[in-house]
């Protein structure tokens, strides 16, 4: 039998909201057989690192939580469970875990599927370099922007995301961008993202996306406020009748930048970035789903 230890993070953005305490939290410790919770940033990864008795780790929390795990689990070994509690949870929509309910339904089951991550290699501006896998979305430019305002409506949970499109308006940055196929030389961006998940947040941005593919998909922008609220009015609407970005597929990608951007990795942000690698690693994590195998 399986021994799972869940990490909580009670500060994620719906935590509190969803009474978890209250109402989820007794049935969690009857499924696992520890639960841990966080006290600070990088936490999960510590706990993470020192789980080496466990055969999964369960992260109660959303994607900036998952992101910590995958940093600190022993991905040859442990797998990885999902019960989200962020405002964005893009990685558990796509597991088809939607919701508190399914992410239990997941544990239950033990159904999992072996998903790619992406490997981002970052230069900063003051000479340093890092390393750091990425489970769902890697961005520059407006969708980090969006990201830093949605924390100022974190009371509206994923909403949140949808007030912040509305009020955020894109600023150009010069860069160059290339991929495995595809080098278009020094170009102004409003934003690029490089995405493992179909959810961009919690909206559905990359029709073509999978977890199993081995590619990222990349999505490249350079819009005044205008073209980008049409373009958010689009997706939100389900429509998809306006899409003025450019869109590509690649097993990497690369950057590099006229002068140092913050880098967003699963809802972290990194100031100073003046270079970025992005390399999908494919098979990489094993991780429960809701839903059929």
């Amino acid at each position: 039998m399986s021994k799972w230890l869940a990490i909580v993070n009670p500060c994620s953005g719906r935590y509190k909201s969803s009474g978890f305490d209250r109402q989820w939290m007794p049935e969690l410790r009857q499924l696992v057989d520890s639960v841990v919770r966080t006290d600070a940033a990088g936490a999960a990864t510590r706990i993470a690192r020192q789980s080496k008795d466990f055969d999964g780790i369960l992260v109660v929390g959303g994607d900036g939580t998952i992101f910590e795990v995958i940093a600190g689990l022993e991905r040859e070994r442990q797998h990885l469970g999902l019960i989200p509690t962020g405002r964005g949870n893009c990685l558990a929509r796509d597991l088809g875990i939607r919701s508190i309910a399914d992410g239990f339904r997941a544990l239950q089951s033990g159904t999992s599927k072996c998903m790619d991550l992406m490997q981002a290699d970052i230069d900063i501006s003051d000479g340093g370099q890092a390393s750091y896998l990425s489970a769902s979305t890697i961005a520059l430019g407006y969708v980090v922007s969006v990201v830093d305002r949605a924390a100022y409506f974190s009371a509206v949970g994923s909403y949140g995301y949808a007030l912040a499109t509305l009020m955020t308006r894109p600023n150009s940055f010069s860069c160059r961008f290339t991929t495995a196929d595809r080098d278009d030389g020094e170009r102004s961006c409003t934003g690029i993202v490089i995405n493992n998940t179909v959810h961009l947040a919690n909206f559905p941005a990359f029709a073509d996306a999978h977890l199993q593919d081995g590619l990222l998909d990349v999505m490249a922008l350079n819009v005044g406020w205008l073209r980008q609220t049409l373009h958010n009015l689009s997706i939100l609407s389900g429509l998809k009748i306006y899409d003025p970005s450019e869109h590509n597929q690649s097993a990497t990608a690369r950057l590099s930048l006229s002068s140092p951007q913050t880098l967003m990795i699963d809802g972290q942000l990194f100031p100073g970035v003046v270079g970025l690698s992005v390399e999908s690693l494919p098979a990489a994590l094993w991780c429960l789903q809701n839903g059929p195998a």
